[in-house]
């Protein structure tokens, strides 16, 4: 059952700022509902539909990895999606109870001898689509940005990102 709550960590000893929630998923029928709660939320915060395409789909990759990678489809265990709507951005983080990866050593799916694998373009598709992706150093746990395209920041104006 997808659960969405305010967030409250402190079984984690971590401390987020007020307007971060969470939800928790175990199983890839509940994705589509929670990434279309984020086209919801992004779209009445007033994000272009190209920053919530992009979005839907970074995030659509991270969950999936995340029950078929890091959990191995074990319904027992639980992904912890932890988020923040902004104005400006939407911030995610996906941690699974997995054991973790290397990002780095992931081929890169637009070499040649790639190209024709039936999988393997997750990661690639996060990148191409959030601002920014990053993975903390157990490689079970990835952060997502997507800036808002609609506010250009001086910080970003040229920068490729959004």
């Amino acid at each position: 059952m997808l659960s969405l709550s305010p967030l409250t960590d402190a079984s984690r000893n971590r401390t987020f700022p007020a307007g971060w929630h969470e939800a928790h998923l175990s199983m890839t029928k509940e994705v589509v509902p929670l990434i279309d709660t984020f086209g919801v939320k992004m779209s009445t915060h007033g994000h272009a539909e190209k920053d919530v395409f992009g979005l839907r789909l970074a995030l659509e990759e991270a969950l999936v990895n995340a029950i078929k990678h890091g959990h191995r489809y074990d319904p027992s265990k639980r992904v912890a999606v932890r988020y923040c709507f902004q104005a400006d951005c939407v911030l995610v983080e996906v941690e699974d109870q997995g054991p973790g990866f290397d990002p780095v050593a992931v081929p890169d799916p637009t070499d040649p001898e790639n190209r024709e694998r039936a999988s393997g373009r997750g990661l690639f598709l996060m990148r191409a689509y959030a601002s920014w992706v990053r993975h903390n150093r157990r490689g079970n746990c990835v952060r997502l940005c997507k800036y808002s395209s609609r506010l250009r920041s001086p910080d970003r104006a040229g920068s490729g990102i959004g």
